[in-house]
């Protein structure tokens, strides 16, 4: 079947790490029910008033969003705050929507690690993670069966197999249940996660956000993780890499990032949230 998705044109380059990806669904119709998703999602939870929450999650998602524009030009980006005190999460769907919640912003100390947060996430857009996780469990659908549910969210977790955030899915693409194709899928979208913080990573530094904030915030996470005492699954069980590697990678990552940066001439310092 992937042999099929190439030769039916769905290979493409993901942008910034350049990696080679296959496509085999249809982009209106994934966006289409992506979009139908997000207000479902909208419906059931509480959308924030508070202004401050609001005016800084859109400027940093404008400024992201401008500089990944040629990497996703036909984006109709939306960004939402959910109040949701204690809850850390984000998340985002094909076609540019993205959701925070207030527990995430008000553990964030500045905006550039809530922008490494919206980065991370607009990263899984452009990538067009949910399609080639689609065309993954098609493929790996006679091995085994895959997961009820398609994830397009969770940036941030508690070393993956413990998250404290409740995932916001796309359901009804594909069916099935546990299985081998799990575990398959599971460490294919462990490798997903480490793209988008690359990937993120890359973005943040182009729009003018300090990068080193992006691994404070990974380390802060970790100590979080450690302090709430909550177990953990099997690294192959989980669909998440742990904070230690995706921190390693940031170091490796950490000097074109901040050579990025620091061209754009803008060491004023962080801006804390109001």
């Amino acid at each position: 079947m992937l042999a099929a998705g190439l030769a039916l044109g769905g290979c493409y380059n993901v942008p910034v790490t350049g990696r080679n990806a296959v496509s085999m669904v249809d982009d209106k119709d994934v966006t289409e029910k992506a979009k139908a998703e997000f207000e479902k999602a909208k419906s059931m939870q509480k959308i924030s008033r508070n202004p401050a929450h609001i005016r800084v999650v859109n400027n940093i998602g404008a400024r992201i969003s401008q500089v990944a524009f040629w990497d996703v030009p036909l984006a109709e980006w939306e960004f939402v705050v959910f109040e949701a005190p204690g809850v850390l999460n984000a998340f985002a769907m094909p076609g540019g929507k993205v959701a925070v919640f207030s527990g995430l912003i008000t553990f964030c100390e500045n905006e550039d690690q809530l922008a490494s947060v919206i980065a991370h996430e607009i990263a899984h857009v452009s990538a067009r993670h949910t399609n080639e996780r689609l065309s993954q469990q098609m493929a790996i659908r006679p091995v085994g069966a895959v997961a009820s549910a398609v994830n397009t969210t969770a940036v941030l977790s508690t070393g993956g197999s413990n998250p404290i955030y409740a995932p916001v899915s796309v359901r009804g693409l594909v069916g099935g249940g546990p299985g081998l194709g799990t575990a398959v899928q599971n460490s294919w979208d462990q490798g997903k996660e480490l793209e988008a913080d690359h990937i993120g990573l890359i973005y943040m530094a182009r729009a003018g956000y300090n990068p080193r904030e992006a691994m404070k915030l990974l380390q802060r996470m970790e100590q979080h993780e450690a302090a709430s005492g909550a177990p953990s699954l099997p690294a192959w069980l989980s669909n998440h890499p742990d904070f230690p590697e995706r921190q390693v990678q940031l170091l490796d990552l950490m000097p074109e990032a901040v050579e990025i940066y620091e061209s754009r001439g803008e060491q004023g310092g962080v801006t804390i949230i109001e």
